[in-house]
């Protein structure tokens, strides 16, 4: 079993895992990521990625996608969904 596969069957891990990324990306230390929290965590992975930097658009479109309860923001919860899609991604390569 991966790394990757391991953390995704351990529901603990997987909190882990999230709660330290949230972290990084709540600069503000809020409990919540807000739009500009969001633009510089992906325009980081851009960067790491060498690609091109997302627009104001694709901020929206994934804060929209992650924001299940409608806050304008992105709690820890919400973003869960989004490091588990990242690593089951990453797991099937």
């Amino acid at each position: 079993m991966s790394d990757l596969q391991e953390i995704l069957a351990d529901k603990e891990k997987l909190h882990q895992l999230t709660k330290e990324v949230f972290d990084e990306v709540d600069t503000d230390h809020s409990g919540q990521i807000d739009r500009n929290e969001l633009r510089e965590a992906l325009c980081k992975v851009a960067r790491d990625a060498d690609l091109p930097p997302p627009t104001q658009s694709d901020v929206d479109g994934v804060l929209k996608a992650l924001d299940s309860d409608g806050s304008g923001s992105i709690n820890l919860t919400e973003f869960q969904v989004l490091i588990y899609e990242v690593l089951v991604a990453l797991s099937s390569q």
